[in-house]
C-alpha cells in the first residue's frame, strides 16, 4: 500500500487529541498544494471559519476539514483565533471520516476481522478454522451472509493478516488456514515429529539459494497447507528472467524445509510464503498460463513449459 504521511524526527510520544469536524473547506488542487507546502502563511478561508475552531472545556478541538479537489487526504487546523494553522494535523485518507456510516462499517469490519482471527488461532490445533457466517453475526452484530461486499472485504482483510496462510470464501462460511507459529493449541506431539523430521541446520536456505543446482520433475509443497502441486519440469538459476524473479520474488524468498521423496514423487517443502502463491508458481512453470505471461517471465530456452494456455 502507497501514500503520503507526515513524520516526526524521533517523536517522544504521539499526543492523540479529541477532535470534532465542524466544517470542511475544499480548494482547488493549487490551492491545496500551496496550503501543503506552507501552512504558516495567512489564508483567508481559515480568517473567515476562525469562530469554528476552538478548544473546548473537555480538551477537544474543534476544526476544519480541508482538502482539495480530486485528493483524498486531508489537513484538520484549529487556527484558535487566528489565520494560518496553529494546531494542525495530516490526515492520508479522509474517505470514512466524511461519512458516520462508513466510520461504523470500517470498525464493525475490523472488529469482525479481529474476532474471527481470535477465535481460530486460539482453538484450532491443527492451523486450520471454519467461521460460519451465522456465528460472526451472532458474536459481532456483523450481517455477512446476504452482503457480497461485506464478505469480499471481509475475506481481502483476513488475508492481509499475518498470522492467515490462506482465507477460502465459501457460501456460508469463511474456511480459514493461519500458520502454525500463532496457534497455541497445536498439537505438540505432532510439533516434535516435525522437528525430527526436520535434519538441523546452521541457517534456513531459501528457495532461491539451491536453484544454482538443476531440479528436475520437482513438486513444490507447502509446510502448512495442502494444495495440489504441478509437476516443474526443469527449475534452476536461469530458468526465470529478471522480470520473472522480481514476479515472483516471495516464492524465492520461501524458506526451504526439506526436500523429499513423497506421494509426488520429488518434493520440496516451502514455508514463509502463500500457498495460493506457491500453486500459481508451479503451474506457470508447468505451462499453464498465458504465452505473454511465460515469454515475460521465463527463459526462452526452458523446457519446462509443455503446454501454454492460448
Amino acid at each position: 500500500m502507497n501514500l503520503q504521511a507526515s513524520f516526526e524526527h524521533k517523536p517522544s510520544d504521539f499526543s492523540l487529541r479529541d477532535c470534532v469536524i465542524e466544517k470542511t473547506v475544499k480548494l482547488s488542487e493549487q490551492e491545496f498544494q500551496a496550503f501543503l507546502n506552507h501552512p504558516l502563511r495567512d489564508y483567508d478561508f481559515l480568517a473567515e471559519n476562525i469562530d469554528l475552531m476552538r478548544s473546548d472545556g473537555n480538551g477537544a478541538f474543534h476544526c476544519l476539514l480541508v482538502t482539495g479537489e480530486g485528493r483524498n487526504d486531508g489537513v484538520l487546523v484549529e487556527a484558535e483565533g487566528y489565520s494560518y494553522c496553529r494546531y494542525a494535523s495530516y490526515v492520508p485518507n479522509i474517505s470514512a471520516m466524511n461519512s458516520q456510516v462508513l466510520q461504523e462499517l470500517n470498525e464493525k469490519l475490523l472488529e469482525a476481522v479481529e474476532f474471527i482471527i481470535a477465535d481460530g488461532t486460539q482453538n484450532t490445533s491443527e492451523g486450520s478454522w471454519v467461521m460460519y457466517f451465522d456465528e460472526l453475526e451472532k458474536q459481532t452484530g456483523l450481517k455477512v451472509e446476504f452482503n457480497d461486499i461485506v464478505k469480499n472485504t471481509l475475506a481481502d482483510m483476513l488475508s492481509e493478516r499475518k498470522e492467515v496462510a490462506e482465507c477460502y470464501l465459501n457460501e456460508n462460511c469463511f474456511d480459514m488456514a493461519y500458520y502454525l507459529d500463532f496457534c497455541p493449541n497445536f498439537n505438540i506431539q505432532e510439533q516434535e515429529s516435525l522437528q525430527q523430521a526436520e535434519p538441523p541446520t546452521e541457517h534456513i536456505s531459501k528457495l532461491k539459494d539451491l536453484l544454482h543446482t538443476q531440479w528436475e520433475d520437482i513438486h513444490l509443497v507447502h509446510k502448512d497447507v495442502e494444495i495440489n502441486p504441478c509437476t516443474i519440469v526443469e527449475l534452476q538459476d536461469d530458468t526465470l528472467t529478471e522480470d520473472g524473479k522480481e514476479a515472483w520474488s516471495d516464492v524465492l524468498n520461501a524458506e526451504v524445509i526439506r526436500v523429499y521423496t513423497g506421494v509426488y514423487g520429488l518434493q520440496m517443502e516451502l514455508g514463509n510464503v502463500k500457498s495460493s502463491r506457491l500453486e500459481e508458481f508451479s503451474a506457470m512453470l508447468a505451462g499453464n498460463c498465458s504465452v505473454q505471461d511465460y515469454e515475460k517471465w521465463v527463459m526462452a530456452d526452458n523446457e519446462s513449459c509443455q503446454t501454454l494456455e492460448m
